[in-house]
């Protein structure tokens, strides 16, 4: 038995390298036809695509994506060995390792939502105050300066963005192409309808007062929703939270109290039972986190490769 889990150890650690090696090996760098898709499931797994935006949507876009990752990782395997220390169980680490990895993701995702929260409401105030300030000056810059100077101060950001991408240029960069630089790295539903606006309005002279009043009406209208369903959300974020952590906390308990009682699961038989019941738990994890997951937000595609 200590020469298979030794054996299952060696492999699940070459494993790991080599997927640490798909992640980490530049985008550019030549792969195989086998090593291309494969370093696109091994991304998908750990989320990396999703981390990436989350990072952004954060205003954590000055910590590299690599970094994270592995802060993640490192951190989920601290986890696993610790409870392979308390417990002697190979399941049970393994379980640790997935569960804190999903816990640090959640956390972020948790933050992500209260950043764009907040971003959300000042963007809202935002879209009113340059729809007063246009009405009154009518010019496209003077209301973003006004936005990067005296708008909500968590709404400033972008616009002053959009202005350093112009004035820095030095003519080269129009209004347009900056709104659209600074909407891609913002990855925000919000902003690319303001963006989109502004776009309009700067390309096809389309009237940005109304548009504005219309985008400020609907968001109005989206962010109340997203409230109500926050709150719908509440119970089944909790009881995602409390699956996963009950189980550790319950053999924690069990190990101070009668440690005799997980004797049965160090022998073969009881680390199979043991982990078709933890697949059964992760599998109801599963389920119960894609019930509490938010709606996807579609983003707006400008296509301007389409434009002659």
């Amino acid at each position: 038995m200590p020469e298979t889990r030794t054996i299952l150890l060696t492999v699940g650690l070459v494993g790991a390298a080599f997927c640490w090696l798909l992640l980490v090996m530049p985008e550019g760098a030549k792969l195989t036809r086998l090593q291309s898709p494969l370093r696109r499931r091994v991304w998908r797994l750990l989320g990396v695509d999703g981390a990436r935006v989350a990072l952004v949507q954060t205003d954590l876009d000055w910590l590299p994506l690599r970094v994270w990752i592995a802060g993640r990782i490192s951190a989920a395997v601290v986890v696993a060995l610790v409870t392979y220390w308390l417990f002697q169980l190979w399941v049970l680490a393994g379980l640790a390792l997935v569960g804190s990895y999903q816990l640090t993701g959640w956390a972020l995702e948790l933050q992500r939502r209260r950043v764009q929260l907040a971003r959300h409401r000042a963007l809202l105030d935002a879209i009113r105050y340059g729809a007063a300030v246009m009405s009154r000056a009518g010019n496209v810059l003077q209301m973003l300066s006004a936005l990067a100077d005296h708008g909500p101060w968590p709404a400033r950001r972008p616009f002053k963005r959009i202005l350093d991408a112009v004035q820095q240029s030095r003519g080269s960069v129009g209004l347009a192409d900056a709104i659209e630089q600074v909407r891609r790295q913002l990855s925000d539903p919000m902003f690319d309808d303001i963006a989109l606006a502004l776009a309009l309005h700067e390309r096809r002279g389309s009237r940005l007062v109304p548009a504005l009043e219309t985008l400020a009406t609907d968001w109005d209208q989206t962010l109340g929703l997203q409230r109500e369903a926050k709150a719908l959300r509440a119970g089944v974020e909790a009881s995602v939270l409390i699956l996963t952590l009950l189980p550790f906390l319950f053999l924690l308990f069990l190990k101070s109290l009668a440690p005799a009682l997980l004797a049965p699961f160090h022998s073969p038989l009881g680390e199979s039972l043991f982990a078709l019941a933890i697949a059964w738990m992760v599998l109801g994890y599963r389920v119960l986190q894609q019930m509490s997951a938010p709606p996807l937000e579609e983003r707006v595609s400008f296509a301007q490769e389409a434009e002659p």
